[in-house]
């Protein structure tokens, strides 16, 4: 995949303050249903990348498979998806992980929440909330050549991919939600309403509060 010849070297691709906003939409929509957030990663990539094609006209699309990050100051703290045998690295519709890619960069709208995802797996520790935003230039060659906070290793499954993206079209549950993320989001610096009226079928619907979740800083 090419990388933007626009862009400048150091640059983001997404301002800081976009990526907490779509964050936090999502995470908001997904929390007032109850949804097991830790499990949520497709998701939230499906929706992001929705919402960065809609509002910034970007070429952003959803891509499942195997992922790995080293997320500990000391590089003893990995969070791993995926399944590795050797050198062999597989994913699968029990063992995955989703990001979003666009023009070279690799986005990851969970990583705020990689805390929870940790205490989810029975391993807590503590990790800030900070965005993941990466070139894929800086990937790093294989899973166990991670060795400083914020190294990467991503393994793409398209199969996965297109199989995940059918079952996500197939369930008009999700599709709504993911709709309603998209209507309620606004494009910084527009004015974001701190809360949104989800309409039910039947009922008064649901009342959902924007998440307060702060992104302190960048992998």
């Amino acid at each position: 995949m090419k990388t933007s010849t626009t862009r400048a070297p150091h640059r983001p691709l997404l301002p800081l303050a976009d990526y907490q906003r779509i964050f936090r939409v999502i995470h908001s929509v997904l929390d007032s249903v109850e949804a097991n957030i830790p499990a949520a990663s497709f998701f939230f990539s499906v929706t992001a990348a929705q919402i960065l094609k809609k509002f910034y006209k970007m070429n952003a699309f959803p891509v499942a498979g195997a992922a790995f990050y080293l997320v500990s100051k000391d590089g003893s703290g990995a969070l791993s998806f995926g399944e590795i045998d050797g050198e062999t690295v597989t994913s699968n519709s029990d063992a995955f992980h989703c990001w979003v890619q666009c023009e070279g960069v690799a986005l990851d709208f969970m990583a705020p929440v990689f805390q929870e995802l940790l205490v989810a797996a029975g391993h807590p520790m503590a990790v800030p909330r900070q965005m993941f935003q990466k070139d894929l230039t800086r990937m790093c060659a294989a899973p166990n050549a991670l060795q400083a906070q914020g190294d990467f290793r991503l393994e793409p499954n398209l199969a996965l991919t297109r199989e995940l993206l059918q079952q996500f079209m197939n369930k008009a549950a999700l599709s709504n939600l993911s709709q309603v993320c998209l209507e309620w989001y606004r494009k910084p610096p527009k004015e974001l309403d701190s809360d949104l009226l989800m309409q039910a079928a039947e009922g008064p619907g649901t009342s959902i509060k924007l998440s307060r979740l702060q992104v302190i800083g960048v992998w």
